[in-house]
């Protein structure tokens, strides 16, 4: 392993540079290297807290699995894994309506296993500059050639590679940093409706809780829409609790920490509890990037908005997202073309696995906004919405007029929330299929990314 205290020591060239060591990070890093590429990865923190990140902790078995077998490292295994999940429980100020939906996976340590992830990769030769800011992305050769870094108190140098992928986080410092006229179709802007404020405690209860196997999504009235704050079973006593809100309009003012503790009172006193760990962070909120390359540069996990934007789990899309960034930059480093259309495979990829899910997934969140605490209370309480039409089947299958009939009843005298539920299952299926229809190549792409985005207005 190669620390930043040797870097001038060290080669400014590698065939890829990787931003950013979290989960996609790492897991880039190590596809990459697994196909024998040289590659550095480039993290502002500490070796040591690599990892540590606010995070709900929650990931898909499945999905953490799928990569696990891709990367060939071991799964979240003994001390990594805090808690078993079962299933994703919406809720209103109603217990019994409720919505509940298998979720099988994990509440990991986050910063554990992200420490073994590292380990994996630094075993298997990738370089380590740690304690090291990306300023910049280099760009030469109309592609990007590599990045600007700073380490403490030294100048500003630069490294060169013929790939860079971009795994900074929420912040995409690359992906941020590059001119428009590079690549007119990747979306460089960083935005406050493109992220939500959170705050996140873990909590050790005086005994032990009644959520085992739940991640819990409890809206609230006094929340900002959506409106929800999550209790996730960490433990037989420990609870991953928080919010979170887009801080604009109305809420640009207010205190994320202040809504959590008000909406946190209803349901533990704080005496009954004490605070293992409290802090703030960002979560992406929208849709992944349409188009998550320009020439020389791929972006994966939250830099390309790849975490779900209802539960807001993004380290199994990134886990994956940073492999297939690997196994797309040995295809274009063999062949030596960097170009948009060499690294189109990347969207295609990422579209045929959880994209489309995330695309949904969005869609959801902006109709919860719109309904807000009471009504989807109203909505679960006569039974307008039922477990059923949250799962993909449910969504993407055809209702009968009668079942139609049976609801607009239902829903009296609130008829315009079934309309709102109509329109959001139309827009969801109309998206699931344009995902299903990603471009095969990117002269298509313009006309494709008009048809999705005019989707999302339909509901704005």
């Amino acid at each position: 392993m190669t620390d930043n205290s040797s870097i001038s020591n060290m080669k400014n060239h590698f065939d890829v540079i990787v931003v950013g060591a979290g989960p996609a990070g790492v897991s880039a890093a190590i596809s990459c290297i697994n196909n024998g590429l040289n590659v550095v990865l480039v993290d502002s923190k500490k070796k040591g807290k690599i990892g540590d990140k606010v995070c709900g902790e929650a990931i898909s078995k499945e999905t953490s699995h799928t990569a696990s077998d891709l990367l060939k490292v071991q799964y979240p295994r003994r001390d990594e894994i805090n808690a078993n999940v079962k299933e994703l429980v919406l809720q209103t100020a109603i217990d019994e309506d409720h919505i509940a939906l298998p979720a099988i996976g994990y509440m990991v340590d986050r910063h554990k296993y992200g420490q073994r992830l590292l380990h994996n990769a630094l075993e298997r030769g990738v370089k380590l500059l740690d304690q090291t800011k990306v300023i910049r992305a280099v760009i030469k050769e109309k592609k990007v050639s590599g990045i600007v870094i700073k380490k403490l108190n030294k100048k500003e140098e630069e490294l060169h590679s013929k790939l860079v992928i971009d795994c900074s986080g929420v912040r995409g410092i690359v992906r941020t940093t590059i001119d428009e006229s590079l690549e007119p179709f990747l979306y460089n802007k960083f935005t406050k409706s493109d992220y939500a404020s959170c705050y996140r405690e873990i909590i050790e209860l005086n005994k032990e809780h009644d959520l085992d196997g739940k991640i819990v999504l409890k809206y609230e009235k006094d929340i900002p829409s959506p409106g929800y704050i999550w209790f996730f079973a960490d433990g037989k006593k420990r609870l991953n609790c928080g919010t979170g809100f887009i801080k604009e309009g109305k809420n640009k003012d207010k205190s994320v920490k202040s809504v959590y503790f008000n909406a946190m009172a209803k349901y533990y006193h704080p005496e009954t509890y004490t605070v293992l760990d409290g802090r703030g962070g960002n979560v992406p909120i929208r849709p992944p990037l349409w188009n998550a390359i320009a020439p020389g540069l791929l972006v994966a996990g939250d830099a390309a908005f790849h975490a779900d934007p209802l539960t807001a789990e993004g380290h199994g899309p990134a886990l994956l997202a940073g492999f297939y960034a690997g196994q797309i930059a040995n295809e274009v480093i063999e062949r030596d073309e960097y170009s948009t259309q060499a690294l189109w495979e990347y969207n295609k990829l990422i579209f045929s696995s959880f994209g489309s899910d995330n695309a949904r997934s969005r869609i959801l969140t902006i109709t919860l906004e719109k309904l807000g605490a009471e009504n989807l209370e109203f909505l679960l309480k006569r039974k307008v919405i039922k477990q059923a039409d949250l799962t993909s089947e449910g969504i993407l299958k055809k209702s009968s007029v009668f079942s139609l009939l049976n609801r607009a009843i239902r829903c009296l005298p609130k008829i315009g929330l079934l309309v709102l539920i109509k329109r959001t299952i139309n827009v969801s299926k109309a998206v699931a299929k344009l995902c299903d229809e990603y471009p095969e190549t990117p002269d298509r792409f313009g006309e494709w990314v008009i048809k999705i985005e005019n989707l999302y207005e339909k509901l704005s």
